[in-house]
């Protein structure tokens, strides 16, 4: 998963201005659902109070069904491709801190002169190994979840 930081940058921004437009996204759906559910509790007043036919209301309340069912159908696929998006992002973030890492002891390397610097060398190491294994479970337990979690 070699991607160069600029690259990696772009699609973490990418990744950001896509969760802040579902942020908005799902504010307007939850308005939305809130919205029909006022209709369909209202509908039944219009036959109960004579303004229209049993099947005038019945056909309201049918056409509000459909659209709040749609709309609730929209958050989930729009949860599921949250999900994805935060996921992706956790494993970008990672690789960068990872790569971060990599710079820092490349750095380290070349300055090496004492103890105190083979000990952060190691660390950076370890770091670098434990993190790349979690970056790999990360990615690897994301394609099973997947299946899982489709809408």
């Amino acid at each position: 998963m070699e991607v160069p930081v600029p690259e990696m940058q772009k699609a973490m921004a990418r990744l950001r201005f896509l969760l802040a437009a579902i942020k908005g996204k799902e504010q307007e759906l939850e308005s939305l659902s809130q919205q029909f559910q006022r209709q369909l509790s209202r509908a039944p007043n219009y036959a109960i109070h004579g303004g229209n036919s049993l099947e005038a209301t019945l056909s309201i309340m049918n056409e509000v069904q459909e659209r709040l069912d749609s709309v609730e159908k929209m958050r989930r696929h729009l949860a599921y491709i949250k999900m994805r998006a935060q996921d992706e992002l956790q494993a970008l973030e990672l690789t960068e801190k990872i790569e971060h890492a990599k710079s820092e002891l490349a750095a380290l390397k070349a300055r090496q002169k004492t103890d105190e610097l083979s000990k952060e060398i190691e660390e950076l190491k370890r770091f670098i190994e434990e993190a790349s294994i979690r970056a790999g479970q990360a990615i690897t337990g994301r394609s099973f979840e997947a299946g899982d979690r489709n809408p």
